[in-house]
């Protein structure tokens, strides 16, 4: 008996050593991962989305002390290219409407409509001069939620119109998430991490983490909420004040979203990453991007 568990744990080693040595991993929370580099940039992105009809990735490029537009990385492109916003609008996000196959760009005046297929800006929503900052779309009831100006005030468009009602659960927010419970995740205005839980009537604010302005907080496709700060990815959940980590990356995070194959696309300084989960069966999952450069 004592030979077998022997033999068992050497070959459990051999797998491990085996699946390091041919693809270089990363351990996040329990999951292995495939690091790839997808493009190379002059500057660092924020604000990422990907649509996930098409893999193409949109961000904000950002260059010192100033933002050079909202860009697009298509799938299997040798390049990132600036998207034809006119020159008095900026774009600040972009956010994914995949019931009815609408890419939303928030800018300082109101919200535009992009037709990813002729490469053009299709049509304004009419709400306005609104200054949005943040977009957020429900994948439940595919509600549209804005985050406005410098007050951060979050209001909700209406029964699929462009009237917008103030939404109340949370006043000011830098940005929130929704799970499918209806469970409310969010950075408010003061730099804190709070969520507000479907079984209780006040937000709980989370502990042990140093106040940051600007978290990224998104939702995989396992109805988790991810969060990234500094180098650091966290799971946050309605169970505990206390973020779960799940891995360091050592370097500092920008950007980050995860695409319909439940990939985590990261943005750092002068590099936009991929991380792949491994299957044990195919422990280095071929490159299917061609690496961009800007």
């Amino acid at each position: 008996m004592i030979g077998i568990i022997i033999v068992t744990l050497l070959s459990s080693s051999i797998a491990t050593n085996t699946l390091a040595d041919k693809c270089e991993t990363i351990k996040i929370g329990n999951e292995f991962y495939k690091r790839q580099l997808i493009a190379t940039i002059d500057g660092y992105p924020t604000g990422m989305a990907v649509d996930p009809k098409t893999d193409n990735l949109f961000f904000l490029l950002h260059k010192r002390n100033y933002t050079k537009g909202i860009h697009i990385l298509k799938r299997g492109s040798l390049g990132v290219k600036l998207l034809p916003i006119s020159d008095d609008v900026i774009g600040q996000c972009v956010a994914i409407d995949t019931v009815n196959n609408i890419i939303y760009i928030g800018t300082n005046q109101g919200i535009l409509s992009y037709d990813d297929a002729h490469s053009e800006i299709n049509s304004e929503r009419p709400i306005g001069d609104d200054d949005v900052r943040n977009i957020f779309i429900d994948n439940n009831d595919n509600q549209m939620y804005i985050t406005t100006g410098t007050n951060h005030e979050i209001f909700r468009f209406m029964n699929n119109t462009a009237a917008v009602k103030r939404y109340d659960k949370v006043p000011k927010a830098y940005s929130f998430v929704l799970d499918s419970n209806g469970n409310i995740f969010y950075e408010f205005v003061d730099g804190r991490l709070y969520f507000l839980s479907i079984d209780y009537y006040e937000p709980i604010q989370y502990k042990g983490l140093t106040r940051e302005l600007k978290y990224i907080l998104q939702m995989n496709n396992n109805d988790e909420i991810i969060l990234a700060v500094k180098g650091s990815l966290f799971k946050l959940t309605t169970k505990s004040i206390l973020p779960e980590k799940l891995g360091q990356l050592g370097f500092k995070i920008t950007g980050m979203v995860f695409d319909n194959k439940n990939n985590m696309i990261i943005g750092t300084k002068g590099k936009i990453y991929r991380y792949k989960p491994i299957d044990r069966n195919d422990p280095c999952p071929s490159e299917d991007y061609f690496m961009a450069t800007i």
